[in-house]
């Protein structure tokens, strides 16, 4: 069984243009996050995909294995599906391109997740934080996932949901590590984007709007996604705290 994790790097961020590239302490942000998946011991191969000159030209520069890709892909899964039309491999790892501080162990507990899965007859896996904090329940770059009894994705909503009626639950946050079957990837780069993914901008949504079902596995806090330059700016105070 071979494991390609795959790194979307798209230079047209609407919250923040050119992020991949972002100075954090003192490097790119894409190095950070090069640098993190490549120690996961799960993972055979480590590839970045962009639609970018500049990206590129910067991966060429420094050793950073790329594949360019179109730049018409809606999603970052979508550009995954393209390198699994280029790169073959058993499975395939979504390791978001703007989380610097990603844990190594995160990635390989979605290799083997994924591996789980594939025996009980699910293709696409995803992980979530147990407990949302009350800064995240009102900001919609926040996901919610809520997970069935069985260890499967129910939904996914940027509104917190379930919503407290009768009895309170514990929300948890979807976080953007994703594991794919070949297979998967091409049907889902197949598929129309349903009516709750556009409305939501939630691509994992299309697997479920399609029918097909999406295990989830819980993971310990610590990454932080750089959406907007404050976050770039809280990620290099860590990094130069930890140096």
């Amino acid at each position: 069984m071979t494991t390609l994790a795959v790194i979307p790097a798209r230079w047209k961020s609407t919250r923040f243009p050119g992020k991949p590239l972002a100075d954090i302490a003192g490097r790119p942000m894409i190095a950070w996050v090069w640098d993190q998946a490549k120690k996961a011991r799960a993972i055979d191969r480590v590839v970045l995909a962009t639609d970018d000159a500049r990206i590129a030209d910067y991966c060429r520069t420094n050793g950073i294995d790329f594949v360019m890709t179109s730049d018409r892909h809606a999603t970052g899964s979508d550009r995954i599906a393209e390198v699994a039309e280029k790169i073959a491999a058993d499975s395939y790892v979504n390791v978001q391109g703007d989380e610097p501080l990603i844990d190594p162990a995160a990635i390989d507990k979605v290799a083997q997740s994924l591996l789980e899965a594939r025996a009980r007859g699910i293709e696409v896996v995803t992980g979530y934080l147990e407990r949302a904090d009350d800064t995240q329940l009102d900001n919609a770059s926040v996901c919610h996932l809520v997970p069935t009894l069985d260890g499967c994705v129910m939904t996914i909503s940027r509104f917190p949901v379930p919503y407290p009626m009768v009895e309170t639950m514990q929300r948890t946050v979807a976080i953007g590590l994703y594991g794919f079957t070949r297979a998967a990837l091409r049907r889902f780069a197949a598929w129309e984007r349903g009516p709750v993914e556009r409305a939501e901008s939630i691509e994992l949504l299309r697997f479920l709007e399609h029918g097909e079902r999406i295990a989830c596995f819980s993971v310990p806090p610590g990454s932080i996604g750089v959406d907007r330059p404050e976050d770039a700016d809280r990620v290099a105070a860590i990094i130069r705290g930890q140096s």
